[in-house]
């Protein structure tokens, strides 16, 4: 069934699109445009010059998230990347851009059904999957949060809840709009060049230095300049809200990038893959999140144990052993960076032994409390908001702590749950598919997620932008991959 569009939406896309205004009515549109401009500006009123522009950039993106979802997609994923930008420019939290982000991928869900693509049907729908269930249930959970005794107010279970839909809306959206094997291949590209450029500018901060702006943007909050400042070294966070989402998206998207260019056989496309995994290691180590450190050595691992018969995998795990063996062990001793990452392991350190004592202390409340203390009542936020709960203020310092003492024991075990059917889905398909160029796609998802998943232990390494959005993604894409293998199975 063919879509029509209506007059309107068809008569936009003619004249900015097609014609790129190059018409009678697009010269005068430009014309009025101008003129108004021009009288705002000589009258002392640019900012509704601006207020205007940003209108127009706007409908313009509203349009293409309707009309052409795909684009839209790869809109909106740009734009998650510099949400918090404007803040470090202005150089205190001033703006949040986070509402607009989630407008944006609603939009794109609204025009992946306006426009469907043929090819988007599937014998079997991604809700029976064993991920899809796993996120219905924490989704019913995170609703019976609403009830929750322990908290006077939903102002911020209703921001939470909000949050988890647009993460909801991104899993489907981009297994409907991702329905091609080049499509497919675009997004893995697409992502490993966006981090590569959030890890270039992180090095550019460490070689370079803060723009004075972001250490505005620092010193805005009392104590932040404290958290990074480690061993005379200021972690960095790039475009980023903080120093552990750039160190988990630039380390796990350099595992992707590896496996890919053990494999690529062109050798400039190799040597550009592994100079971008350098960079990305690099802002991964700049970042000072010492949890992070492990998500390389782990990601091959797994690897490791899904490829064990191939002979580059042996390779390649006795070349990354000797890399990290120069890493932790050279006499180099007088470089920040390095003695940060090697701290990772020192069971001397105070600050771990002093997060294992603090998950001993709150082990009673979380087995006491089944549906937990409420949403958001933990760390500085609870202390803000719930002033007196005897979460308040209690420094997580993991995700999975932080789920366990909010949603309780019940809400710990779905989301293990659902973190363990990540793992059984991307396995089982993993080892049902026969092409090799998808398996290597599949492996490498499963390489970068499963350190994230791991790390939650010591880190809440789920739920921030732009991560988020490759994560859930890559989510669904596991099932369209196993779907494109079956598809090319049928036809041989």
């Amino acid at each position: 069934m063919s879509y029509n569009k209506p007059n309107i939406a068809s008569w936009f896309e003619s004249q900015f699109f097609k014609k790129k205004m190059m018409t009678p009515m697009g010269i005068i549109l430009l014309f009025i445009l101008a003129l108004g401009g021009a009288f705002l500006a000589a009258n002392d009123l640019f900012i509704f010059t601006f207020l205007f522009s940003g209108l127009l950039v706007g409908l313009i993106i509203a349009y293409i998230c309707i009309f052409y979802p795909l684009y839209g997609y790869y809109i909106a994923s740009a734009f998650s990347v510099f949400i918090f930008y404007p803040n470090h420019l202005i150089g205190r939290e001033a703006i949040s851009l986070s509402p607009v982000l989630e407008i944006l991928f609603l939009m794109v869900l609204i025009g992946s059904y306006i426009r469907p693509s043929p090819l988007a049907k599937s014998n079997s729908p991604l809700i029976k999957t064993a991920i899809s269930i796993a996120l219905i249930l924490n989704t019913g959970l995170i609703l019976i949060q609403v009830f929750n005794p322990n908290v006077h107010t939903i102002v911020i279970w209703a921001a939470m809840f909000r949050r988890w839909i647009v993460f909801l809306i991104i899993y489907i959206i981009a297994y409907r709009l991702i329905d091609t094997k080049e499509k497919l291949f675009f997004f893995i590209k697409f992502w490993i060049v966006t981090v590569f450029v959030i890890a270039l500018y992180g090095c550019f901060q460490q070689w370079f230095g803060f723009l004075p702006s972001e250490m505005n943007y620092i010193m805005s909050i009392p104590g932040r300049f404290d958290l990074l400042n480690q061993g005379g070294n200021i972690r960095k966070f790039s475009f980023l809200s903080d120093v552990v989402s750039f160190g988990v998206i630039t380390g796990s998207t350099a595992v992707i990038a590896l496996l890919f260019a053990i494999y690529e056989k062109n050798k400039r496309r190799q040597y550009t893959l592994i100079f971008m995994a350098l960079v990305m290691l690099l802002g991964m180590a700049f970042s000072g999140t010492r949890t992070v450190t492990v998500i390389v050595p782990i990601g091959f691992i797994i690897y490791g144990f899904l490829t064990i018969q191939s002979k580059k995998t042996i390779l390649t795990l006795f070349a990354a052993s000797l890399v990290a063996l120069v890493v932790f062990f050279a006499p180099i001793h007088n470089n920040a960076t390095l003695n940060r990452m090697r701290s990772t392991f020192d069971k001397k350190d105070e600050s771990l032994n002093l997060r294992e004592r603090n998950r001993h202390y709150i082990q009673p409340y979380l087995h006491s409390h089944p549906f937990g203390g409420g949403i958001g009542t933990t760390g500085g936020l609870g202390g803000m908001v719930f002033p007196g709960h005897p979460l308040a203020d209690f420094p997580t310092d993991s995700g999975f702590l932080r789920i366990g003492l909010e949603m309780g024991w019940i809400g710990l075990i779905i989301w293990v749950l659902f973190n363990l059917a990540i793992l059984y889905q991307g396995i089982i398909y993993y080892f049902r598919m026969k092409n090799q160029k998808l398996k290597l796609v599949m492996v490498s998802l499963i390489a970068c997620i499963f350190p994230i998943l791991v790390i939650q232990y010591s880190q809440e390494t789920v739920g921030q932008f732009p991560g988020s959005v490759f994560f859930f993604s890559s989510l669904s894409l596991m099932k369209r991959l196993l779907e494109f293998d079956g598809k090319e199975l049928k036809l041989i």
